[in-house]
């Protein structure tokens, strides 16, 4: 008998993040490590009077790697869809073609029992809606981001052009998708500006809790050179075995949700207000222009974030 402390909240979810509404069409997608979760969010959307329709695949490599024709066929016939699947999904053609069509996408990347239950997923989410808008407005009017942290983060990018992307847990409408659990403002910084040291803590996608943290040099918009303990080894040899464009500096956000914990899952991780997280690889889906087989988030905690000179995040403490 599957859990109704769960089922209640994935009838949450779907209630009140995703706005799901009878006879819409639903379509789970999940692989094989995550499948109990992924038929709780089944009968939950069941309930709904609906008639989802479940996916299944063999868990993927690495987070943003593209997934099969008929998962991504799947998606974009569907109204509503439930990424409950162990590497993110978010960053592949195939959830852009879904969002292109108007799907309403929920990514539940690396989510857990513990997840679902405790922690960051039962923040209050119209109050981090209000963090993340007053974020989005500063990032949007800014032009550079400059980022630094007390073990060596020294890190420049400019935000000439983009515009970012709130990421609160509340859908705002078809083409969309939010990430539980959720709290976040993001951006793309412009191709090939991105200059100086990013030294990543605690946590790495692909790559889980740190043994120590990971120092990269970044040059023209690139991670040019990775250095530290397993963990740097472990991300190096990632990095060599994906596309040319895997050491692309693809995204930078701040976390806003202040229940978030540290747990070593970048998907609770990278939510924590005050928190900084930059990625590598691929940033086409929200907003860039690089395509790439892999998009990892690395996290920087402590960090003072400056945009256009204003401090909005002074070490770890949001002002916004």
């Amino acid at each position: 008998m599957r859990s109704p402390a769960l089922w209640k909240i994935a009838q949450k979810l779907a209630r009140e993040n995703m706005q799901l509404k009878a006879g819409e069409r639903v379509c789970v997608v999940s692989d094989l490590e995550k499948l109990g979760l992924a038929e709780v969010f089944l009968d939950a959307a069941a309930a709904f009077d609906t008639d989802p329709v479940l996916v299944l695949m063999t868990p993927r490599d690495q987070h943003g790697q593209e997934v099969p024709e008929v998962v991504a066929a799947a998606m974009e016939g569907a109204d509503v869809v439930f990424q409950v699947v162990t590497h993110a999904m978010t960053h592949t053609d195939a959830t852009k073609r879904a969002l292109a069509a108007g799907a309403r996408v929920l990514v539940l990347r690396g989510v857990t029992e513990d997840m679902m239950l405790h922690g960051a997923i039962n923040a209050d989410y119209q109050q981090i809606a209000v963090r993340c808008a007053r974020l989005s407005e500063k990032m949007n009017g800014a032009s550079m981001a400059h980022v630094r942290t007390a073990l060596g983060t020294d890190l420049a990018m400019s935000l000439e052009g983009r515009q970012s992307l709130v990421l609160d847990g509340i859908i705002k409408g078809p083409g969309r998708f939010v990430a539980m659990p959720d709290g976040e403002t993001a951006i793309v910084p412009l191709e090939g500006s991105a200059q100086g040291i990013l030294v990543v803590e605690h946590t790495m996608d692909g790559v889980g809790l740190l043994d120590e943290p990971i120092r990269m040099k970044v040059a023209g918009g690139r991670v040019v050179s990775i250095a530290g303990g397993s963990s740097a080894q472990q991300l190096q040899q990632i990095v060599s075995a994906a596309d040319a464009n895997a050491t692309n500096i693809a995204e930078f956000a701040i976390g806003t949700n202040p229940q978030a914990r540290l747990i070593g899952n970048m998907g609770e991780d990278k939510k924590r207000e005050g928190s900084v997280h930059i990625a590598i690889g691929d940033s086409h889906v929200i907003g860039g222009t690089v395509k790439s087989n892999i998009h990892l988030d690395g996290l920087l905690l402590h960090p003072t974030v400056e945009l256009d000179g204003q401090v909005v995040v002074e070490n770890g403490r949001l002002l916004v």
